[in-house]
């Protein structure tokens, strides 16, 4: 072996870890976690465990910003620390696997989805005063609960389908 061999190697081996990350941070974000979130969850993942401050070095994120990234992950369940024995320090790790993992967060946005849908009908039943649809800015308020009324179905049923091809399961043919 030459002497640059071994840079290039970890070179190349740092790239890959990135693309890594980047997918991974993708994923996490189309599953309706926050792109530093999955940034983060990505790194211990790769890692298998961290620290906040090994944490801070490979994201770019400031010691807040991961300290309260790694407090809602570990509050979702995705995440939890241990104190190291000779250091003090904290060390995060998964919480579970990858999969168990995603399937917290695909629930998550189920109940965010729910939740909105809840927040959407309170809206509905307020907007039916007569008094209001010559409001200023109700035309607006109520084509935006019209498209959320269509999105918000598409978006569950998108997520059964998800959730059934992931599992394995035979996929219903009514919808």
């Amino acid at each position: 072996m030459e002497d640059g061999e071994p840079r290039h190697i970890e070179k190349k081996l740092r790239t890959l870890e990135k693309r890594l990350v980047d997918i991974m941070t993708s994923m996490g974000y189309l599953k309706g976690r926050s792109r530093k979130d999955s940034k983060i969850t990505a790194h211990i993942y790769i890692h298998q465990e961290a620290t906040q401050k090994t944490l801070r070095k490979l994201t770019g994120y400031s010691m807040g910003s991961v300290s309260t990234a790694l407090q809602a992950l570990e509050k979702q369940g995705l995440v939890r620390k241990h104190s190291h024995p000779d250091t003090r320090e904290y060390h995060y790790e998964l919480d579970g696997t990858i999969s168990q993992i995603g399937f917290r967060s695909l629930a998550g946005a189920q109940q965010y989805l729910s939740q909105l849908k809840g927040f959407f009908k309170e809206i509905e039943a307020k907007l039916s005063a007569p008094y209001l649809s010559k409001k200023k800015g109700y035309e607006n308020i109520r084509r935006f609960l019209d498209e959320m009324n269509v999105l918000i179905p598409a978006y569950e049923q998108i997520f059964q389908k998800f959730q059934t091809y992931v599992s394995g399961a035979k996929p219903r043919l009514d919808g």
